[in-house]
């Protein structure tokens, strides 16, 4: 888009920008205003999503500064304070963004440009170390969003696809209906979701997530939500009631569609610049935590503090700006004060930031960039995505058919073979394969991990076997679903394999999960007395700001060490240590790899009253 084409973008009378806490909308025309803005598009919204930070428009551009992490040369002193630089941004007259240079924790910049077309957004294009992204939409002849397709160019050129979502609607008089189809990284479509626009309600069906049925009312300018179905789990609903001038009164959930579960409730001052919300706790029905917002007449918060149930005070946040002329604030400090230092304690400055705000002027001169060719890859995305997709979706049914019948081998049966490939029973995923020597013999052995239609204890078990060369074949040597735990057992962490290896003719497993706190097992296996044994095993298992836990343990000489360190993280943010190291000597018989079930072992060192598991 070029500079003439900028400044005489003509947009239509019914053009509107419609801003709520959860949406930041920018869309066309009428229809388009409830519907483009409404759709959850990431690229579409990532366009108009800066308008909410600024009290009035005609800006021209942004620098945005942050405290600094810590004084060089790349700081910049304001007023005896240090700040780093965080992004710069050119926005177009009506707010919509142009350019955008920000830093991502990286020492280069990622440079975003965003092109439109009839006032419509049809590009997102970012540069971050040479590897260039792209966002296409695109729109049916109503300017309804149609198609979004994403992939990127790496630093040799490669074609990288990265997504693809297809939109369609219908309407009639009284409502739009919009279906949307999602087609992941992987290029499998995520369930069909559908966006019903009968105005005054929008209801989103999103099978995926955590909320399947959403409702929304138009409220003073924007969609806000009234109701919500299966949330989380299923037969909760929550619902949300309003004020006359579209505030937020409370927030009720039922289970079973009408026993109380949970409940927050909303209270204002007349002139809404006091917000009290009250959490309630025991099924909804006891006063929990409480907490005042105050906010000044630019709408900003300026004091925050909660009270817990038992009536202790938490933190008081307070916030100081300093505002431009045109009501937009150029400086903003954060304080915090520690009511258990009792009441003569001064509220400590912990963050801070300031913006440099430029308005449009007769002199401004926007930057200029052409829009780039769409490639034929991208092209052929529209019909290979769907394609893959379809024949990826019937290997799953497949799958999924064979779990239900019990059609499928639950061991590999093929002794002999020219490939590792070729012993994959149906159903099962070949995950990792790994070689060297396991045994006296010149050859390398190969170890191979597959992901079986066995279900497991937790999720389906995986499988470890082993394969020996004989001439120009490979022969099954050993298999076994003892070593590998099933696909689940990671927690939130997912599928906890890790990895495999072959050392010291041993072969070495590993695995990873947990949630706030990770465990990581490694288990050590060697072919001996003709059969698998396992040798070693090696625990860490903890959390930052509480414990960090080890074990190595050797059970050919029965040598067990014991490693523990605790941290105190405290309010100030420093941290206290402590920690201790012990060895025993535990002997016990090596356990079969067959027989050993991974994470149920109990070794305890009595000392220190502990016992871990390996």
């Amino acid at each position: 888009m070029n500079i003439p084409e900028i400044r005489n973008i003509v947009f239509p009378k019914t053009l509107q920008l419609i801003f709520s806490m959860s949406f930041i909308i920018g869309c066309a025309q009428k229809k388009e205003t409830s519907v483009n803005g409404f759709l959850d598009n990431h690229t579409f919204n990532s366009c108009y999503e800066d308008t909410v930070n600024f009290e009035s428009g005609n800006i021209f551009s942004v620098t945005k500064f942050k405290k600094a992490a810590q004084k060089n040369r790349n700081s910049v002193n304001r007023d005896g304070l240090y700040y780093t630089r965080e992004s710069y941004t050119e926005y177009l007259p009506d707010g919509r963004k142009l350019y955008q240079q920000y830093y991502n924790g990286n020492t280069d910049p990622v440079i975003e440009k965003f092109h439109y077309r009839n006032g419509l957004p049809v590009l997102r294009e970012s540069v971050e170390k040479n590897i260039y992204s792209y966002n296409w939409l695109f729109y049916d002849k109503e300017h309804i969003l149609q198609e979004e397709i994403d992939y990127k160019i790496d630093d040799r050129k490669a074609f990288i696809y990265e997504g693809y979502t297809k939109y369609s609607h219908s309407s009639d008089s009284k409502k739009t209906t919009v279906k949307i189809i999602d087609y992941s990284y992987d290029s499998l479509a995520n369930p069909e979701e559908e966006y019903i626009f009968e105005f005054p309600f929008l209801t989103k069906k999103t099978p995926l997530y955590q909320t399947k049925v959403h409702r929304y009312q138009w409220m003073n300018g924007t969609y806000k939500p009234i109701d919500s179905k299966d949330y989380i789990i299923e037969n909760r609903d929550v619902t949300f009631s309003y004020d006359k001038n579209g505030y937020l009164l409370s927030e009720i959930w039922l289970a079973n569609h009408n026993s109380l579960e949970n409940k927050t409730e909303y209270y204002y001052s007349e002139d809404y610049r006091e917000r009290t919300e009250q959490q309630y706790h025991m099924l909804g029905t006891e006063k929990s935590t409480k907490t005042l917002r105050k906010y000044d007449e630019h709408n900003n918060l300026i004091f925050e503090q909660s009270i817990e149930y038992t009536g202790h005070p938490l933190y008081a946040e307070t916030f100081e700006y300093v505002y431009d002329q045109q009501g937009n604030w150029i400086s903003k400090k954060h304080y915090r004060q520690d009511p258990d230092e009792g009441a003569s304690s001064k509220k400590k400055l912990i963050d801070y930031e300031y913006r440099e705000i430029k308005y449009y002027t007769p002199d401004s001169k926007p930057k200029s960039f052409t829009l780039p060719d769409f490639p034929k890859e991208a092209e052929n995305i529209r019909t290979d995505i769907p394609k893959v997709s379809g024949e990826k979706q019937s290997t799953i049914d497949a799958f999924q058919d064979a779990v239900k019948s019990g059609n499928f081998d639950t061991e590999i049966t093929l002794k002999k073979a020219k490939s590792l490939e070729e012993f994959t029973p149906e159903f099962w995923t070949l995950k990792d394969k790994q070689f060297g020597n396991l045994d006296n013999t010149p050859e390398d052995e190969a170890v191979c991990v597959y992901e079986t239609p066995i279900e497991g204890d937790l999720g389906f078990a995986q499988s470890l076997a082993v394969y020996k060369k004989e001439g120009e074949n490979w022969v099954l040597w050993h298999q076994s679903t003892n070593p590998i735990l099933s696909t689940q057992h990671g927690g939130m962490m997912g599928n906890p394999y890790e990895g495999i290896s072959i050392k010291n003719k041993t072969i070495i497993v590993s695995h990873f999960g947990g949630s706030r706190q990770k465990w990581h097992y490694t288990h050590r296996y060697r072919f001996q007395n003709n059969n698998w044994y396992l040798i070693g095993a090696s625990v860490n298992v903890g959390a930052p700001c509480d414990y960090f836990q080890s074990l190595d343990y050797n059970l050919s000489t029965g040598d067990a060490v014991f490693d523990y360190s605790s941290e105190d993280c405290n309010k100030n943010n420093t941290v206290k240590t402590k920690s201790w190291k012990e060895k025993i000597n535990k002997k016990i018989p090596s356990p079969l790899m067959d027989e050993f079930q991974v994470g149920e072992n109990k070794i305890e060192l009595k000392s220190k009253k502990t016992e871990m598991f390996y």
